[in-house]
């Protein structure tokens, strides 16, 4: 409780956000952070074994399957990885600047992603797995390159070493005697969002196994949340 009221006490001194007022900022963040992680277990589960997100992952997969000479399987793994990239690549093209433009870029590319989710929720079964994952990696990646900012911390929602590495060189640089409170708050995003995506991991493995007719509907359900609250949030910037 200290530390937090110390915090925001710093944030106040230094006309600097804090948390509590990016409120909406960080609801967002959560849904799209369990979203990612729902994602990669789906794809991974249910669409041959790679990932739609974790292009790490997939690079990782792609050497050791080739390393073992399983030529076939290994080259499943680099589709995924040029649409992560051309879907980087669109949203620089469209000069998402999630400030700058009010959030306007960043609910284009969300809501690209919710009716990839909306048509594979429902009609996925017709769709081949590679077009599947060709289709979530690029929205994902518009999605993740186009928000990726709380005010002055840094997320990601699409993969989750960056935020492992935020919360845990925070939380060491706090229990260091570090004073730097902004420091505290990207370990507090860091870590929060960390929980997001390893909850939505388990989630999308358990829907995927269990519930194999529909398992994207809590995905469409989330992203479809984070994006009214988007709107929302863009709304009231522009009051």
């Amino acid at each position: 409780m200290a530390v937090w009221l110390r915090y925001n006490r710093w944030c106040a001194f230094n006309h600097a956000p804090s948390l509590r007022s990016l409120s909406g900022m960080f609801a967002i963040a959560s849904l799209f952070a369990i979203v990612g992680g729902f994602l990669d277990a789906y794809s991974y589960l249910a669409r041959g074994h790679v990932f739609a997100n974790a292009q790490t992952g997939n690079v990782v997969l792609f050497g050791v399957r080739a390393a073992a000479g399983n030529w076939t399987s290994a080259w499943k793994t680099l589709p995924p990885i040029l649409a992560f990239m051309c879907g980087v690549a669109v949203a620089r093209l469209l000069r998402v600047r999630a400030q700058e433009q009010t959030l306007r870029a960043t609910l284009i590319c969300q809501a690209l992603e919710l009716v990839v989710l909306l048509v594979l929720g429902f009609f996925g079964r017709f769709v081949p797995d590679f077009c599947s994952v060709l289709l979530i990696a690029f929205s994902a990646a518009l999605q993740n390159t186009s928000f990726s900012n709380i005010g002055p911390w840094q997320f990601n929602s699409a993969m989750t070493t960056s935020n492992l590495r935020n919360a845990v060189s925070g939380w060491v640089q706090l229990a260091l005697g570090e004073k730097d409170p902004k420091l505290r708050g990207q370990a507090i995003v860091g870590s929060l969002i960390l929980l997001c995506f390893a909850a939505g991991a388990l989630l999308g493995g358990v829907c995927t196994l269990r519930w194999p007719a529909y398992p994207l509907l809590p995905a469409v359900v989330l992203a479809a949340a984070g994006t009214l609250l988007t709107m929302r949030e863009r709304e009231r910037r522009l009051d």
